[in-house]
């Protein structure tokens, strides 16, 4: 963050501000200024929001309040220690984003935020800044503001910024009580403290706006968890999630960056969640000074180039430091697998082909995978059918109703939102319902000409043995590598060609966007996933499919359709 050094601030009304964010935005779409995709796309998404709002507004003044707020701050540290703080363009994008759009009840449309920046990008005092202004200025009566972590020392960096500069602050000191852990404001009651899980301060709180800062030191969820549902009571609360890159893609950070990005891609639908991620792109040279910048947007203002040259040459030299150097300055997740199909590859799989409803299938041979591995999350039904060289996948995709239910968080309402547009189905209780899932297999071989079904024995043996008693065409497919490299092989290659017409089912795409790739010394692979909440289930049932089609060792004439099938 930095201060203007001439006699002339760079704005110094809401209008000035708004177009300086959307101007930001806009030199980011027409290459003006680097970035990597996942920023591409959050302007993208933004600029079409401006021109087509559908039901929402965007309140000009509210969108730069908090940016116009700052400038009764000063800087800490550092050349501009002591000048007033004016926020940078990517920072004022951000800010307008999140607090500018207002919903039809007249409260803000974003509710969680997710930031991952670099170091030396001002996130301590961007912090400080914005939990100064929900504490007395963003018209919340009681406000109840968080700097939340996993150890005291953490919970106090922002909130020690924050106390600094009230102290700095003849304005803000003469309207604030300024204690050791705490800031009050007396007149509407609200307050400002430090939160840590050690302290065992989590619970009973109703938090209007909650810091997270460093996320992915968290190593559970509960930080973040306990903030994100304690606001219940509130009209337009904010968890503002910030973070450098880790190497825990196990963790609540990867889940909450992951969920950014499936939200980005348009895999997950939630207007409420917004977030940057400022990194460089999958096929970058790290080395390479020039992409730097598309990680760094603070480039030149407290990021320096001699900076980045000297630590990138250490890196070059000590696997350690080259770890550091790409997660903490260029923010890359360095334990991360790369992904196993791009997300613009999958995109434009089968586009412009209309794919037909499952009854114009009816007189057409079809495979069917099962993936019946887990007891009371997803099982997968994936069908697949080929005409004029392209495959057509159809995935029924079941969840219990217990389970669908009880999820929690960004997850859960995902769930439910799949429930009510029929891509998922829901059974009774809390556990796989296998004899709903029987049914419908004997239902799909009744109306189609299901030639082979491909199941894991591991996970469906009493289901399995009960449908090959009633003459339906079971085959066995195991899950090791070797067993499932040449069908994923085979459903990589028709991806790349473009030759899946997918038709966008969400739950397909959130899948394959889970699915990562082991590679073994034979260049044999799995596709696996890497984090248990990263379900890929879809995936397997429609590999299996794929792979029995290309085999195409099934029964011929099968004997339930000579000679029938018994009914259930």
């Amino acid at each position: 963050m930095s201060a203007v050094l001439s006699s002339r601030p760079p704005y110094a009304t809401a209008n000035e501000v708004c177009e300086l964010g959307w101007r930001y935005a806009d030199d980011i779409i027409e290459g003006r200024i680097p970035a990597c995709g996942h920023v591409k796309t959050a302007c993208a998404r933004a600029l079409a929001r401006r021109d087509d709002p559908g039901a929402l507004r965007f309140d000009v003044d509210a969108a730069a309040r908090p940016i116009l707020f700052a400038r009764f701050l000063t800087h800490l540290k550092g050349p501009l220690s002591g000048q007033p703080i004016y926020l940078e363009p990517w920072q004022i994008f951000m800010i307008m984003q999140i607090y500018g759009w207002i919903r039809e009840d007249g409260y803000r449309m974003v509710r969680s935020v997710y930031v991952e920046i670099p170091r030396k990008s001002g996130k301590s005092t961007l912090c400080a800044v914005l939990s100064l202004y929900h504490l007395f200025a963003d018209g919340e009566a009681s406000a109840e503001v968080y700097s939340a972590a996993t150890s005291r020392d953490q919970a106090r960096i922002v909130f020690g910024d924050a106390r600094a500069m009230v102290l700095k602050s003849p304005d803000l000191s003469s309207r604030l009580e300024v204690h050791k852990n705490a800031i009050s404001h007396i007149e509407t009651n609200s307050s400002f403290v430090p939160l840590s899980a050690e302290a065992g301060t989590l619970e009973g709180k109703n938090p209007s706006f909650s810091v997270v800062d460093e996320l992915h030191v968290h190593k559970t969820s509960e930080v973040y968890d306990v903030l994100n549902v304690a606001t219940g009571a509130r009209s337009q609360p904010l968890l503002f999630a910030i973070t450098t890159a880790g190497t825990n893609r196990q963790g609540v950070c990867y889940q909450v960056r992951d969920y950014l990005v499936k939200v980005l891609q348009n895999h997950v639908e939630d207007d409420t969640f917004f977030g940057l991620i400022y990194t460089i792109d999958d096929d970058d040279d790290w080395r390479a000074p020039a992409v730097w910048r598309k990680a760094n947007p603070s480039w030149g203002v407290s990021v320096y180039p001699d900076d980045l040259e000297r630590l990138a040459k250490q890196a070059g030299e000590n696997a350690s430091a080259e770890t550091n150097f790409r997660t903490k300055r260029l923010n890359e997740w360095r334990s991360a697998t790369a992904a196993w199909i791009r997300t613009e590859t999958w995109e434009k799989c089968g586009a412009g082909i209309d794919k037909p409803p499952l009854d114009y299938w009816r007189a057409k041979e079809g495979y069917i995978g099962l993936d019946l591995a887990s007891v009371s999350d997803f099982a997968c039904l994936g069908l697949v059918f080929e005409e004029d060289g392209y495959i057509y996948p159809y995935l029924r995709s079941y969840l219990p109703m217990d389970t669908i239910n009880e999820k929690a968080g960004l997850m859960g309402e995902t769930y439910r939102a799949w429930l009510r547009d029929g891509s998922l189905i829901a059974t009774d209780g809390n556990v796989t319902d296998l004899a709903f899932i029987k049914d419908d297999l004997m239902r799909l071989c009744e109306t189609h000409d299901i030639r082979e079904i491909a199941y894991d024995p591991y996970g469906a043996v009493e289901l399995s043995s009960s449908l090959m008693d009633h003459g339906l065409p079971m085959v066995k497919h195991g899950q090791a590598i070797m067993a499932m490299s040449d069908p994923s092989k085979e459903f990589e290659k028709i991806v790349l060609s473009g030759k899946l017409v997918h038709g966008n089912d969400p739950i397909l795409g959130w899948m394959v966007s889970n699915c990562v790739i082991y590679t073994d010394p034979n260049e044999n692979i799995k596709v696996r996933k890497e984090t248990e909440a990263a379900k890929i289930d879809g995936v397997i049932s429609l590999i299996m499919a794929i792979g029995r089609l290309r085999v195409n060792g099934g029964l011929s004439p099968f004997p339930y359709k000579a000679r029938g099938f018994r009914t259930l």
